[in-house]
């Protein structure tokens, strides 16, 4: 009886998210209904319930500041013209399609998620693949199938507290978990490709979709096994980033060397960002720092503001942006944020109310199947909390708890949780929200060719360069003139995400 009671504001969010209802009202009905049980079934103290989101109130805080600066500098990084060069230096140096979206897909947004977290990636992405030439729907869909390093996110606290929360081995976590993250990468890259290219081009794309995943895959496993977790992601990102663009210097014929100078001041924002939470997570390592605000002012959500505050300077804007840019960053930023916020109090009070392990140890009671149904469990917790921490603190211990009793691998099986719960978490309907504003927001190419095949302009230096447009103009400007389905958006999504948990499942059954 609890645990069908414990189901009850999950099946609430997916039914009213599968008619069409608004995440945000689809969060509160979940969250109004989470409360009623609590309040018959579940009881807790009311001291407990108060600690509990007194705790998160940092991760709020932060969390609020991240969306906003996230937001607020891709804005700036339009209205300044900075996102257009930069789109069009990606085309310029992979003239080939699949190799431009697998560039932005397994490169810059495994980087960008995997050094700020918060699903800043996405924030990164989206705009780059308008400027490839995607219609605002599948550029939202190809930029959250990019979340694929989120147990590495913010250079991995969440696959922390797994460990922490499950009694495993923090760096066999991470090696595990890149294990597992493999069929994601494979997965997640072929259907990115399907919904940019369609089927036959992404069939045609297979070595491109090797190359990268092999470039991803092997430098996340080796930086677990040989240096540590937390820079896994990043290094990830950055090393297939660097692979697909040599791979790209040297099977094509372009000449992007008259560009370097200005692509080189177009990325110093995001220079500065990465340099500045390098070196401030440095010093609160040193200083013995973990948790508190000192986190919040010093970590993404502060660097974020910083970084949009100097890019009009970085980027030698001609005119003043900011004051525009944060008005119109504001009108997008707060019901992102309040649906993120919704979500995450819903997570925190399965939490602590007990509701998350009676629903795990419910499933638990069915023996060996378990093994099908963990990838499932995690996912659930990610797809509500939108927080690979916050999943794993509902359910690392429980998962645990279950290996135990049956008899398997506690490792293997928090690997499970932390990678199923990661993904998860990049189709959380916050998530999708923020990926549909973004597309619907971001400007496409301003080039006015934009055909299937990749196709030869003229460089600067007058040398012959190939741009990857993705869609003839026709069909761009319609599908432009059209807002984002995010119906659409998450069923293509989730739709993905099944598949794999499907072969994690699969893969947890001979995983002994």
């Amino acid at each position: 009886m609890n645990a069908a009671l414990a189901t009850l504001p999950i099946l609430v969010t997916l039914g009213l998210l599968a008619f069409g209802v608004r995440a945000l009202y689809a969060a509160l009905s979940a969250l109004a209904t989470a409360i009623v049980i609590t309040a018959t079934s579940f009881r807790t103290p009311l001291g407990e319930l108060g600690h509990a989101e007194q705790h998160m109130l940092p991760t709020i805080v932060e969390l609020a500041a991240i969306l906003f600066g996230g937001i607020l500098l891709s804005e700036l990084m339009t209205r300044t013209g900075a996102q257009s060069r930069l789109g069009n230096w990606i085309g310029s140096a992979c003239s080939s399609p699949s190799r431009a979206v697998l560039l932005v897909m397994l490169g810059v947004t495994p980087f960008a998620e995997s050094l700020t977290g918060f699903g800043i990636g996405v924030i990164v992405a989206i705009p780059l693949l308008r400027q490839l030439g995607l219609p605002p729907a599948k550029a939202a869909v190809v930029g959250l199938l990019g979340l694929v390093t989120v147990p590495w996110g913010s250079l991995a606290p969440g696959s922390l507290v797994a460990a922490e929360l499950g009694g495993v081995d923090f760096q066999q976590l991470g090696i595990d978990s890149a294990f597992l993250s493999a069929p994601v990468f494979v997965i997640t890259g072929s259907a990115a490709l399907i919904v940019a290219l369609g089927v036959r081009r992404a069939v045609a794309s297979a070595g491109d979709l090797i190359l990268a995943v092999a470039a991803l895959w092997g430098t996340v496993w080796a930086v677990n096994t040989f240096i540590g977790v937390p820079l896994a992601g990043v290094l990830g990102g950055l090393v297939t980033m660097v692979v697909l663009l040599l791979a790209s210097r040297l099977l094509e014929q372009g000449d992007a060397g008259a560009q370097r100078e200005s692509i080189g001041r177009t990325l110093s924002p995001y220079a500065f960002l990465v340099a500045g939470l390098l070196v401030s997570r440095l010093i609160l390592e040193s200083a013995g720092v973990k948790e508190g605000w000192w986190t919040v002012v010093a970590g993404p959500g502060g660097w974020l503001l910083l970084t949009a505050v100097l890019t009009p300077k970085l980027l030698g804007a001609g005119e003043p942006v900011l004051g525009t840019a944060a008005r119109a960053a504001l009108g997008r930023w707060w019901q992102v944020t309040l649906t993120t916020v919704v979500f995450l109090t819903l997570g925190t009070l399965l939490t602590v109310t007990g509701m998350s392990r009676e629903l795990a140890e419910a499933c638990a009671s069915i023996g060996s199947s378990y093994l099908v149904l963990a990838p499932w469990i995690g996912a659930i917790g990610g797809f509500l909390a939108g927080s690979n921490t916050g999943a794993n603190a509902m359910f690392a211990a429980s998962q645990a708890n279950t290996a135990e009793a049956l008899g398997y691998s506690t490792g293997h099986l928090v690997a499970v949780q932390n990678v199923s719960a990661a993904l998860a978490s990049g189709a959380s309907s916050a998530r999708v929200v923020l990926a549909a504003q973004l597309a619907e927001n971001a400007p496409g190419p301003t080039t006015a060719a934009a055909v299937v095949p990749a196709r030869e302009s003229v460089s600067a230096s007058g040398g012959r360069t190939a741009t990857p447009v993705l869609q003839a103009p026709a069909e761009a400007e319609t599908a432009t003139s059209r807002p984002v389905d995010t119906r659409w958006v998450l069923r293509t999504v989730l739709s993905v995400h099944a598949l794999v948990f499907l072969t994690t499942g699969a893969i947890a059954v001979v995983w002994q």
